[in-house]
């Protein structure tokens, strides 16, 4: 028989598979109350991480327990062999899927943490790369460890992963740091610098240094991971001498060829230097109103009102209007009858103005209590035009706007004062309204021609 069952093995074999299941389900219980705890801190690394290597350290437990029972069993040798030479392949698997799901943990980490310190989209490409070799580096490791445990001759190979695979896996490792150290260093030192100390900065200096903080750290991280890239290739024995010189080469050639896109680099760099709109600033760019979402060197993201994604290349923008820029300004008309009185009409809207200014909620939005009539703006077909303006904060008008007109609309209504419509009044031969005159009839067969009078 190839197998050989005895009482003892049997006994021993109930035994190793029940301490193997107490282990696996204590163990499954650790990591379920460790996660749950955590539930609520969906960027928590502990929680990242445990998800990634939860299976492979619970697979690992039965594969230990299966190794103690073929080595307590009667097997033939040949079959023995090919057993523990399976169960090592899988004891080095599972551990490197750990090592993997460590890693993996913390990419998945940092790519939910970071952005929240960093206004950056670099980061994803950079991390999601990582995601990618982690996993063909542990994959390579496996290849190996089996050439090895099947007895395979592979010395070469062992010895260059032994001594230059270490080296990769440091300078990965060094470059996840570094991603991470300007990540979180660069928008502390902006900060730092341009809010002086200041516990609640203006919104303008917040806006400039979101701005600032994404093509800094944009940049920085691009700096980091090339100089990783050209390490490693040292590594692996490419000389990068002439890779940098037909960089160089290149970069002359893109020069000269893609200008456009030159153009765009050098209209970017003046927007920012010149600080001309900021992340969260509104503005009108390319017939295009929206919110400014992302700023680089190469083209500025807006969402508009309706939730409409544009991409803007810099190189393209001749003018740029900001409705955000330090302050903004509430501008429209309000509109009265010609039978009212237009004295009453604006001591209506300047008590609204006035009563609007001094709530606690809207007051702060209003610089220095501007908000009132300035002038009776047009004499217009229907109606008189009557002008409200005031400076309020930035971003604050639409919200300040539409309360006022609400608020005047009721009072309006509470004082009857007559919102004006186009209307037309039509005459058919009979008399004039305060007069005798009389319209003069047309011969039968001819249709009257109507007068009209637009009020």
């Amino acid at each position: 028989m190839l197998i050989e069952f005895t009482l003892e093995s049997l006994v021993m074999l109930a035994i190793v598979a029940a301490v193997a299941l107490v282990l696996f389900l204590l163990v499954n219980r650790l990591f379920s109350k460790f996660i749950r705890k955590d539930e609520e801190n969906k960027v928590s690394l502990l929680r990242n991480v445990l998800k990634a290597i939860r299976l492979p350290v619970l697979l690992i437990i039965w594969c230990l327990a299966l190794y103690v029972i073929t080595e307590n069993l009667t097997i033939e040798v040949e079959l023995g062999k090919q057993i523990s030479q399976a169960l090592e392949l899988l004891m080095v698997a599972f551990t490197l899927w750990i090592g993997a799901g460590l890693i993996e943990g913390l990419l998945s980490w940092l790519k939910t943490e970071i952005p929240g310190k960093a206004n950056s989209k670099v980061n994803d490409y950079i991390i999601d790369s990582l995601r990618f070799v982690v996993p063909f580096l542990a994959l390579l490791a496996l290849v190996v460890a089996g050439i090895n445990v099947y007895g395979v001759s592979a010395d070469g190979l062992t010895v260059w992963l032994g001594t230059h695979g270490v080296k990769l896996l440091l300078i990965i490792g060094l470059v996840i740091a570094g991603v991470y150290a300007v990540s979180r260093g660069v928008p502390a030192l902006i900060r730092g610098i341009m809010f002086g100390g200041v516990a609640k900065p203006k919104e303008e200096a917040r806006k400039r240094a979101d701005t600032l903080i994404g093509v800094a750290v944009s940049t920085a991280e691009v700096v980091v991971v090339a100089m990783g890239a050209f390490v490693a290739l040292s590594e692996v024995g490419l000389d990068i001498g002439p890779i940098l010189a037909g960089v160089g080469v290149l970069g002359v050639a893109i020069g000269f060829g893609a200008q456009s896109l030159v153009k765009d680099y050098l209209s970017g760099l003046f927007i920012i230097l010149e600080n001309q709109y900021s992340v969260g600033d509104v503005i009108k760019v390319m017939d295009v109103v929206g919110e400014v979402e992302f700023i680089d060197l190469r083209r500025t993201i807006v969402r508009d009102l309706d939730g409409v994604v544009h991409v803007v290349s810099n190189g393209e923008i001749r003018i740029t209007s900001n409705y955000t820029k330090y302050l903004s300004r509430v501008n429209f008309d309000i509109s009265i009858g010609y039978q009212e009185d237009i004295n009453h009409a604006i001591d209506v809207i300047n008590r609204v103005c006035a009563e609007f200014t001094s709530e606690p909620e809207w007051n702060k939005s209003v610089v220095k209590n501007s908000l009132g009539v300035l002038r009776v703006n047009k004499l217009g077909d229907s109606g008189v035009d009557i002008k409200v303006l005031g400076d309020v904060k930035p971003g604050t008008q639409w919200a300040i706007k539409g309360e006022l007109r609400k608020r005047i609309k009721i009072a309006f209504d509470r004082e009857n004062i007559e919102i004006p419509w186009p209307h037309t009044k039509v005459f058919f031969g009979n008399a004039l309204p305060d007069t005798k005159a009389q319209i003069p009839k047309v011969p039968d067969g001819e249709h009257p021609e109507a007068e009209s009078d637009s009020e």
